[in-house]
């Protein structure tokens, strides 16, 4: 056992027994944790708001090599953005950046610079405009992709490498698009615009937080969404979109019907 200082996002947390917590973490050491939240229940409870989801701490953890569960021990709150809770266009997105953590990370690997990029996102999406914040979460996936070593071909057709001007065929499977011209003919690939994929281009290059000032006139929100959604289906397992994304929708349909 090694006592190991960690920074992390908080992913979720589970009850365990009457008084304790199951933590999910995403750290900058060891990637994704699992860590026992002793008494984090308990009326005097020395977690506090710490363990919410989103909230980025600072811990000490019992660290056991080659255990699925570890001991957290002192938390210290870093950052944290209440408003990403106060609003379901919020909460959804947030809820979303959390649950692509969870899903796309596997194993104990280091990784800061996917935390960084992630509290980035969390940080932005607190005082966006609303209508940004769907780009902003394509933003953090398609740059977490490529932090993970598997982003989309966005530039060049795949077979024949010739560059792309004029959008074309995109294959989630082979990841990344084909000119159409003689390449794709295998079926498995639908057709995207010049215009859907230079926005996927952007959203890749550009910093997460200037997007929130990039609003682009008639942006091409279903497309962009359809080819980072079936790239992903086709890449994580068991991925079948986002239930965070789901959650969202639903609240905030439930908000508009109690105005």
């Amino acid at each position: 056992m090694a006592i190991v200082q960690i920074e992390a996002l908080v992913i979720r947390s589970y009850r365990l027994g009457e008084t304790s917590l199951i933590v999910s973490l995403f750290t900058s050491e060891f990637g994704l944790l699992r860590c026992v939240a002793k008494g984090a229940r308990g009326p005097k409870s020395r977690f506090g708001g710490a363990l919410e989801p989103g909230v980025r701490i600072r811990a000490i953890v019992y660290h056991k090599a080659q255990r699925d569960l570890h001991l957290l021990s002192k938390v210290d709150v870093v950052a944290y953005w209440p408003a990403l809770w106060e609003d379901p266009e919020r909460f959804a997105r947030a809820g979303a950046v959390l649950e692509f953590l969870e899903r796309a990370a596997y194993g104990e690997a280091e990784d800061r610079t996917l935390l960084e990029l992630a509290a980035e996102t969390l940080e932005a999406m607190g005082t966006a405009p609303l209508a940004a914040l769907d780009a902003m979460l394509r933003a953090f996936e398609v740059q977490a992709c490529r932090l993970l070593g598997y982003a989309p071909e966005l530039t060049v057709c795949l077979e024949c490498r010739r560059p792309l001007a004029g959008g074309g065929l995109f294959h989630p499977v082979r990841g990344g698009l084909l000119c159409g011209a003689p390449c794709g003919d295998d079926g498995g690939a639908f057709r995207l615009s010049e215009k859907a994929r230079r926005t996927l281009v952007a959203l890749a290059e550009r910093p997460i937080p200037s997007v929130a000032g990039w609003i682009i006139e008639r942006y091409p929100g279903p497309e962009v969404a359809r080819a980072i959604e079936r790239f992903l289906v086709a890449h994580l397992e068991r991925f079948d979109g986002l239930r965070a994304l789901r959650v969202g929708e639903q609240l905030a349909r439930y908000a508009g019907g109690t105005r």
